[in-house]
């Protein structure tokens, strides 16, 4: 196991644990969060990686942040949502951009499977503009495991 890396994994989990609480408790993930996810993650990258990781970990933070502005505009999830995914990110080379994208779409059918039965269970309503589910839970759990999946871990 290569203890750089799983110590870079741990503060990843750190950083998305406490996003998606955040956005369980408050149904916003804070401006100043995002930023430091975005700069703890460029700089662990790169120190951990090299420059060209790191480089390229830019590169992939600013196309999810285009992406994810889109995503936003199209009113499918709010601004927090959108930094928080391209925070997210900026921790993985552009070449993982899709199968980050594709486990936090994945996560997203799981935490809104579970928030429908969460609602139809306690029997509540939702009220007009109410923000119905804290996507950054699953942003967080797309980015978790994306980053358990990867091979210089050795976790799995």
């Amino acid at each position: 196991m290569n203890t750089p890396a799983v110590a870079l994994a741990a503060v990843f989990v750190l950083f998305a644990l406490t996003g998606a609480g955040y956005d369980i408790m408050t149904r916003r993930i804070p401006n100043w969060l995002n930023a430091a996810f975005l700069v703890a993650g460029l700089v662990l990258v790169t120190a951990l990686s090299g420059w060209e990781v790191g480089l390229s970990g830019l590169g992939h933070f600013v196309g999810a942040l285009i992406v994810a502005m889109i995503i936003f505009a199209l009113k499918m999830w709010g601004g927090g949502d959108a930094k928080f995914y391209a925070a997210s990110a900026a921790w993985f080379p552009v070449t993982e951009a899709l199968g980050l994208f594709v486990s936090i779409a994945i996560s997203g059918l799981i935490v809104a499977i579970a928030w429908l039965i969460i609602f139809k269970v306690s029997g509540r309503k939702v009220a007009k503009g109410e923000k119905v589910m804290p996507y950054g839970v699953a942003i967080a759990m797309g980015g978790i495991l994306t980053m358990l999946s990867n091979p210089t871990l050795g976790l799995f």
